[in-house]
């Protein structure tokens, strides 16, 4: 059996920036795509969880979208991990994640890249949109920034 998305992911990406990340998104995916990707993630997640999306977002957000630190030396591994942890917090009792490890359990991998995905399309969604934002997270969407 082949590699999964996640563990191509991780083996790709994991020791790059995950500002590097948050840009790629940005340079090649027009906002409105973005955020439609946002809302498609959400309409696929399972069920019991998606009622509490837009919340986890807010979460992940407010832990991590103006953490000076995180954004500078972040990556794509340790975001991985850091945004696994809030939405175990978040989602507790209504995953089948139960730690880090869990989350690199093949059985999975779709729900654990998923929940990864979501928040940094998101991120890529308001960065693409507000400047401060994209300057704040050490980004840039065109050749000015």
């Amino acid at each position: 059996m082949g590699k999964t998305q996640l563990i191509q992911f991780l083996e790709g990406a994991g020791e790059k920036p995950y500002r590097q990340l948050v840009e790629y998104h940005i340079k090649r995916t027009p906002t409105k795509q973005l955020q439609q990707a946002v809302l498609d993630e959400i309409s696929i997640a399972p069920e019991k969880i998606k009622p509490m999306m837009m919340g986890y977002i807010d979460v992940v957000n407010e832990q991590l979208g103006y953490n000076s630190e995180f954004w500078a030396q972040a990556t794509c591994r340790q975001a991985f991990d850091e945004i696994i942890k809030i939405a175990m917090a978040i989602f507790q009792n209504d995953i089948v994640i139960a730690s880090l490890e869990d989350a690199l359990a093949e059985r999975n991998h779709d729900l654990s890249f998923q929940l990864f995905q979501i928040p940094t399309v998101s991120f890529a969604y308001s960065a693409s949109t507000q400047k401060k934002q994209r300057k704040f997270m050490g980004i840039r969407k065109g050749l000015l920034g």
